[in-house]
Formats: C-alpha cells, sequence, structure tokens
C-alpha cells in the first residue's frame, strides 16, 4: 500500500500542469522524494513536523522490526519497476543486520516482506531450511504460530481491550503518516530513566540480535545491490548508523568477541560503500542522544534533532560533488 501510494504522489509531482512539454529539467521543479530503509531504531520520524520543516520535500518511511539489507533491496527493486525516481534513501547499516547465526533474518523479513519472485530471483542466497520456512508460511500462514482462538475471542468481544486499541491505533497512524511509527505507550515523549534498566533490556538486546554472530556474506551483497540500484538511478543514499544505550554500548565494548566481530563489518561496510556517506551517529559531532525508551531505541525527542542533521548531510554531500 506504502509503494501504491508512493507512486501516486510520484506521478501527481512529475504530471504537474506547469510541468506539461517542459523542456527544463522537471526533477527541479517537482517535490523531492525521501525514503527510509531501517530498523525499528528508524521507525519513529515525526511525518508531520518533517513535512512542515520541509515542504519541498515528499517522505516515506518503509522502516519496519529487524530488517536487513535484502529488504533494502527488495524495496528498492519495487520502487524501480514502477518507475519512481526517488532522490534521497536514508539506509540503516547496524552490524546485526550482517549476523547469520540470529534467527532474526528468518524470522521477520523472509517470514513476513519478500514475495515468490524475490525469493526463487535470489534463490542462492537463501538457505534450503530458510525456503522451505518460506514457502510453508506463504501457503500455510498458521502452520509455526497457530492462532489462539481464545485471545481473539476475548480481545474482538472486548471494545476496550487496551492491547487490541493500541494496535488500531497504531495502524491508523503508519496508514496517515506514510509509514512513520508510533509508540503504543500512551506517553508519547516517555524515556526510560532507570540505568539497571537499559542494562537489562540491553542484555537481552545484545543476546538475541549479537549472539553468536557470523558475518554474512548474503548480506553484504544485498547491500551492493541496493547500493548500485540507487546509483543506477542517481539518488543519494546516505548510510546511518542509529545510536544505542551507554549501557549497550559498554556492554559491546567489553565483549571483547563481539567488539572483534564490530570492527570486521564496519571495515568491510566501508570498503564497499566507497564514496556514499556513513552517519555514525553515536559519534557524530552535530547530534548528541542521550534519552532511550529502552537500550537500543531513541527518544522521540532524538528523532526532532536527527533530522536537520541528516537533511544538512544531504545539503553537503551535494555541495561537495
Amino acid at each position: 500500500e506504502l509503494l501504491e501510494e508512493l507512486k501516486k504522489i510520484y506521478d501527481t509531482e512529475k504530471n504537474k500542469p506547469e510541468l506539461r512539454g517542459a523542456t527544463t529539467d522537471v526533477a527541479a521543479y517537482r517535490k523531492k522524494i525521501a525514503v527510509i530503509l531501517g530498523s525499528s531504531r528508524l521507525l519513529y520520524f515525526d511525518h508531520q513536523a518533517f513535512s512542515r520543516d520541509y515542504p519541498e520535500w515528499e517522505l516515506f518511511n518503509f522502516s519496519a522490526p529487524v530488517t536487513a539489507p535484502a529488504y533494502y533491496a527488495y524495496i528498492l527493486e519495487r520502487i524501480q519497476e514502477r518507475g519512481i525516481q526517488v532522490d534521497l534513501v536514508l539506509m540503516e547499516a547496524d552490524a546485526f543486520q550482517y549476523n547469520d547465526a540470529s534467527s532474526a533474518f528468518e524470522r521477520s523479513n523472509l517470514a513476513y516482506t519478500f514475495d515468490l519472485r524475490f525469493v526463487l530471483q535470489y534463490f542462492p542466497y537463501f538457505r534450503r531450511d530458510e525456503v522451505s520456512g518460506y514457502l510453508a508460511r506463504w501457503l500455510f500462514a498458521a502452520y509455526k504460530y497457530p492462532p489462539r482462538l481464545d485471545q481473539i475471542y476475548d480481545r474482538l468481544s472486548d471494545p476496550l481491550n487496551r492491547f487490541n486499541i493500541a494496535l488500531k491505533e497504531l495502524d491508523r497512524h503508519q496508514r496517515e503518516n506514510r509509514g512513520a511509527g508510533r509508540s503504543i505507550i500512551p506517553r508519547e515523549n516517555w524515556y526510560e530513566l532507570d540505568y539497571a534498566m537499559l542494562q537489562g533490556t540491553a542484555l537481552r538486546t545484545i543476546a538475541w540480535l549479537y549472539r553468536p554472530y557470523l558475518l554474512s556474506d548474503r548480506q553484504f551483497f544485498f547491500t551492493e545491490k541496493a547500493l548500485a540500484l540507487s546509483r543506477a538511478a542517481g539518488t543519494t543514499v546516505l548510510l546511518l548508523r542509529p545510536p544505542v544505550s551507554r549501557p549497550m554500548q559498554v556492554a559491546m565494548e567489553q565483549d571483547s568477541v563481539l567488539s572483534k566481530s564490530y570492527r570486521e563489518w564496519e571495515e568491510r561496510l566501508h570498503r564497499l560503500r566507497g564514496d556514499i556517506p556513513f552517519l555514525d551517529l553515536q559519534n557524530h559531532p552535530e547530534f548528541y542522544c542521550n534519552t532511550f525508551v529502552d537500550a537500543s531505541h531513541m527518544s522521540l525527542d532524538c528523532y526532532h534533532a536527527l533530522l536537520p542533521v541528516l537533511m544538512k548531510a544531504y545539503l553537503d554531500f551535494h555541495v561537495t560533488r
């Protein structure tokens, strides 16, 4: 649905009456289009604030929980086959997305994102058990996670069920704000003040996404694919590493095995990206975030501070070209 909305907006901009038959560069007169490709760490941009502060831009956020570069390649292929010219892609890059020892990729993107065409097109880059699992989900959606009929009944029969209300509100917000997420916590500006709680969520996140760690050749292949698609389309790409809380940063640095793997991932990514800017938001001179809702997700206030940094990086990149 978001792809189709993007197509509709692009066609509207491209076919403005004042641009019909124009001999000048149409792209210089239509609104520019920015696309965000990330995990839940880039999900909560304020779409309305972006539209107000940058009226010459249209923003679409395709971020989803626990994404990987294969997802980015998939979305960019679907965008380009629709003939859409994107001006800016903000693409997340973090080591957890390149971990083949974790089941996160199989349980997220492979389970819920790709169509059969994409899986068959890149068949050599998926393991046999992953493909069989994908086909089983595709043919029999409830084969592994059977519905709990008692909970379904309870939620549907109770109009004031808080979980149901929160999910409906989240769905409504994302549809009205072009994919931008919304916290289901009623106090949206809330952030965690308890250092021990941040330490606890840091250790759980590391155990889930980073340990053990096996650097993924296929995700580097899909990264290269996504960057090649962007270059061919003349799209500017900014690679972003979102910040994590201080307790999580310390825990990862003190883990000798993980810190070594992280350096290897970073070195390989830098060799691959060439002249594409890489914004390490953990150590960025113009950005600082010290409020987090858990160990690895920054608070909404940090998103407000991040937008000007990203747009400035886009302008600086073009000034230096």
